[in-house]
């Protein structure tokens, strides 16, 4: 695989989600995922068939990818899920 593009070093805001399994009755309601900020590197990576969007926070607590079939596609879900600004893409 090759790296087409990166963001290094992007401040994000993740946390706050609330619950939203099942609870038996009686039970009390878990607190939100606690919020926090973090730093991560983004990737995107060429497969052959299509894109990697590749993410790893520095402490190595998040992480993850998700598979797309254009370039455009990628950089748009790093837009919605990290607030990616097409100006902060690097070439690599």
């Amino acid at each position: 695989m090759s790296t087409v593009k990166r963001v290094v070093g992007l401040l994000v805001r993740i946390g706050g989600e609330q619950h939203t399994g099942w609870l038996p009755a009686g039970a009390a309601i878990p607190l939100p995922t606690p919020i926090r900020d973090v730093l991560i590197d983004i990737e995107v990576q060429f497969d052959g068939h299509g894109y990697l969007l590749c993410y790893q926070s520095r402490d190595g607590d998040v992480y993850g990818d998700t598979w797309h079939g254009t370039l455009s596609e990628a950089e748009q879900v790093a837009a919605e899920c990290f607030g990616v600004e097409p100006s902060q893409w690097q070439d690599a």
